[in-house]
């Protein structure tokens, strides 16, 4: 049987590499949708066929869409946009699919959903698969977590660690952009040049997989061919490694139903240098003054830290701060709601974030 498969950011970088890769292997695609670049989805409309194609911008296409999830069996939900609003549309669908495959690239959503979203999907029967190549490199790997005593993700160094002439206090935009290794979307290379992205993706695997956020940090891996690495009590360690490239972890979700689909390995994985790490230790960057810190807060302390980054890169883009005054703002900004809220349900996270972005007029 041929699944039924929707792609919700089919226009991201990582949404036309997959209707790409479908294409090529005969994969039909049941739907698609995409925000703000209109003229790329109508064109993937015509180009693969498709009759069901919904633009998020517009309200009239969210109600549409939203009756479109109510009234079809999904079997593989893809989610390869940016920002929190998609659980909305994960809550809808988790009201209405059983035995679906859930791939999720948007971290945004998983921290702000937090362990809500991950109990009901599992309560419903479906199956999550994160597709940030940190968190999808644990996911045959984190088994006992009572053995866990430390995971290690990888960054890559973005555009200016490795570079220490570099003084960040003076950095232009085109350079905080140019990251030396993949093209990525504006806010995505924000984050990994100052570092915020291990930060959200320190956040999102202790979400995922029911780990204590003090037992989880990174180390630079210039090569970005380890993904993470477990320490375990019992003295073994494990050592996550594939090519960089984001076709594996989106092809995964399509195994059970095309089970022949495979990739070479491309990398000379005895190459020394790809299995060079190095701790994190430059004070140019802000974030590491508040490492320890940043891993003590609450999970509404930490969807504060994510939509403060959001308007705190948008104040960057606008010219009311510098590259380097981000961290700033964000830390100097965490405690603006000082009231707990128990964020039991995804409404009240959603309600939540909506205070904390009116505050701002985000």
């Amino acid at each position: 049987m041929k699944p039924k498969i929707l792609i919700i950011g089919s226009t991201g970088k990582l949404g036309v590499k997959l209707l790409k890769f479908c294409t090529k292997n005969k994969i039909n695609i049941f739907g698609i949708t995409g925000f703000n670049n209109i003229n790329l989805l109508n064109s993937q409309k015509k180009k693969y066929n498709l009759k069901n194609v919904f633009k998020l911008s517009d309200k009239y296409e969210i109600i549409r869409f939203k009756s479109f999830l109510k009234n079809f069996k999904i079997d593989i939900i893809y989610f390869l946009d940016y920002g929190y609003r998609s659980l909305i549309y994960a809550d809808i669908f988790l009201n209405n699919n059983r035995n679906s495959q859930i791939a999720i690239a948007n971290k945004e959503m998983i921290i702000a959903g937090g362990d809500i979203l991950i109990k009901k999907i599992f309560n419903t029967h479906n199956k999550l698969i994160p597709l940030d190549s940190e968190h999808f490199s644990l996911i045959n790997s984190v088994h006992k977590k009572d053995n866990i005593k430390k995971i290690y993700i990888t960054a890559s160094g973005g555009p200016f660690y490795f570079n220490k002439k570099i003084n960040l206090n003076s950095v232009k935009l085109k350079n905080v952009l140019a990251h030396p290794k993949w093209k990525m979307g504006i806010n995505n290379s924000i984050d990994s040049s100052n570092f915020i992205n291990k930060i959200l993706e320190i956040y999102e695997l202790s979400i995922i997989y029911k780990v204590d956020l003090k037992k989880i940090d990174f180390l630079v891996s210039q090569d970005a061919y380890i993904h993470s690495i477990i320490l375990n009590n019992d003295g073994i360690i494990n050592i996550n490694c594939f090519d960089n490239d984001m076709i594996i972890t989106l092809i995964y979700p399509l195994l059970n139903f095309y089970p022949t689909l495979n990739l070479p390995i491309k990398k000379n994985y005895l190459n020394n240098k790809s299995l060079r790490l190095e701790k994190f230790n430059d004070k140019r960057f802000k974030i590491k003054k508040y490492l320890t810190s940043l891993k003590n807060l609450s999970p509404q302390k930490q969807i504060t830290f994510m939509i403060l980054n959001n308007i705190a890169q948008n104040k960057y883009l606008s010219e009311e701060i510098k590259y380097n005054e981000i961290i700033g703002f964000i830390m100097s900004n965490l405690n603006i709601i000082k009231k707990s809220h128990s964020l039991k349900s995804i409404n009240e996270r959603i309600k939540f974030i909506k205070k904390l972005e009116s505050i701002y007029d985000y």
